[in-house]
């Protein structure tokens, strides 16, 4: 009888965006299953577009990859949205699941990318590199939710290993590198200095020449109006501002970072 071969599933995005008549179209865009993203929605007259992306498969499965590539003309206004949670099955086989993402913002561009949580379940192995080059007069507003598994299930950093890799790049200077290598099996989460008591961990990421309007001590009293959490508001330089959640429930961590999201939004 031969031997069942796996097929490994290999998504890929390319979206590009640029105002037309007075809103940003979505000019361009290649999807490869089980990638997706939908149509361009808006908010009456706001000229941002809203476009979600999908993940058909319901998840990824030790080998697969993904690639989503984002490309905003000059003064393009963008909303993205992942529809659900990134769910990442068990490595069975050993190989790793990899995700890749790319952004490019033109002069005067912004971007928004809203939170949504990336969930490893028992055994499983993920990698993600995110690499985002911008103008200085480009706005960028970037969340990410990371779990420790599927928490209700009993499944807590049952994972075998968990990479994410940030750069951020404005003007072609490196801004910001930020790396988190997380593996339960060879690390003491709990130890003093590491996650101690919290399981979730969120960030925001904020860059944008009008950082220097937003008061670091008011960001700071909004951040910690929850007391629940651990959390810290850090400003890289003139144009950016990184803040960063350590959380014991995901409810609780991803309604404040939605209402931080939502109060720097308001005022960029």
């Amino acid at each position: 009888m031969p031997k069942e071969v796996k097929v490994n599933h290999f998504g890929k995005l390319d979206m590009a965006f640029e105002p037309r008549r007075g809103y940003t179209r979505l000019v361009h865009v290649y999807q490869q299953p089980p990638l997706k993203a939908s149509r361009e929605l808006y908010e009456g007259q706001n000229p941002t577009a809203t476009v979600f992306i999908m993940e058909s498969s319901g998840g990824m499965v030790a080998g697969d990859r993904n690639e989503i590539d984002i490309k905003l003309a000059p003064n393009s206004q963008v909303r993205l949205k992942q529809q659900s949670a990134l769910k990442i099955y068990p490595s069975h086989t050993g190989e790793l699941c990899t995700q890749s993402i790319h952004v490019k913002l033109g002069e005067g561009a912004r971007l928004e990318w809203m939170p949504e949580v990336t969930i490893p379940f028992e055994r499983a192995k993920f990698q993600v590199d995110t690499s985002i080059r911008m103008m200085a007069s480009s706005t960028l507003i970037w969340g990410e939710i990371i779990a420790p598994g599927r928490e209700m299930r009993g499944e807590i950093f049952d994972f075998q290993s968990f990479r994410s890799q940030y750069k951020l790049y404005v003007e072609d200077s490196l801004i910001a590198f930020d790396t988190l290598h997380l593996k339960p099996m060879e690390m003491d989460f709990s130890s003093i200095g590491f996650l101690e008591k919290a399981l979730y961990v969120g960030s925001l990421w904020i860059v944008s020449p009008n950082v220097d309007k937003l008061n670091v001590r008011d960001l700071q009293e909004v951040i910690y109006a929850e007391s629940d959490m651990q959390a810290s508001v850090t400003k890289l330089n003139d144009h950016a501002i990184h803040c960063r959640w350590l959380s014991k429930e995901q409810r609780t961590l991803h309604k404040e970072i939605n209402r931080m999201f939502s109060h720097v939004s308001n005022l960029m």
